[in-house]
């Protein structure tokens, strides 16, 4: 008589057995509306740098920007002109970590940074995310600046 044993640990079958889904890949209009050397037409953005730009593109815009979605945004703009301190970094960080969070379902948050810059009153944003397709970490970074 064989005796058969089943594994019933569902973790265990998990790591065991890793299904790889497929890659898919994102793509976006470059802003820049550069030209491609080749066929003259505007060059795409693919993968990380059409990411790299919606997520830019979503701390930068105001709630009330867009039309028939006046709910998207960040306020970080209206941060800029308050008191450069921790109070106000902490809450440019909260809105940032927020806006991606709820709009950006491609990206996994890892760290938001946000450093006050006295000398050209910005703020540096340094945003850590990982992609839900890729494995890698991808740093996106750039300036809040207060202009009148």
């Amino acid at each position: 008589m064989s005796t058969t044993s089943y594994v019933s640990d569902k973790s265990v079958l998990d790591d065991n057995n890793l299904i790889v889904s497929r890659r898919r890949q994102y793509s976006d209009l470059d802003l820049k509306l550069k030209r491609h050397p080749a066929h003259n037409d505007i060059t795409p953005l693919r993968d990380i740098e059409a990411v790299k730009q919606s997520i830019k593109n979503l701390v930068l815009t105001s709630k009330g920007d867009r039309l028939f979605q006046p709910w998207l945004g960040c306020g970080v703009r209206d941060l800029l002109f308050e008191p450069a301190d921790n109070v106000t970094q902490s809450v440019i960080q909260q809105e940032i970590y927020e806006v991606i969070q709820k709009y950006e379902p491609r990206v996994e948050i890892q760290s938001v940074d946000v450093f006050d810059d006295p000398d050209t009153n910005s703020y540096k944003i340094v945003i850590s995310f990982l992609m839900i397709n890729l494995v890698q970490e991808v740093n996106i970074e750039f300036y809040l600046e207060r202009v009148r």
